[in-house]
């Protein structure tokens, strides 16, 4: 049986390209550096969309896991 659990899954995605969805129509795509048991997370190589378009890239961001809605491996 797979082990499904939420963090399970953010430590099998560690080094791999992720996407984060976050409050107000924001997305970051990039490397999954690190993460706490708050969702808080650390990402490299991020390109952040707001409503489907790139705004910006950037070498490391760390994001507040208050406004992540979902992270999709």
């Amino acid at each position: 049986m797979t082990d499904n659990r939420p963090l399970t899954i953010l430590n099998n995605s560690l080094g791999n390209n992720v996407i984060v969805e976050l409050k107000y129509g924001k997305e970051y795509r990039g490397k999954l550096d690190g993460y706490d048991p708050h969702l808080n997370l650390v990402m490299e190589d991020v390109k952040e969309f707001i409503n489907g378009e790139k705004t910006r890239e950037m070498d490391e961001a760390m994001v507040r896991g208050d406004n992540v809605v979902y992270v999709s491996p």
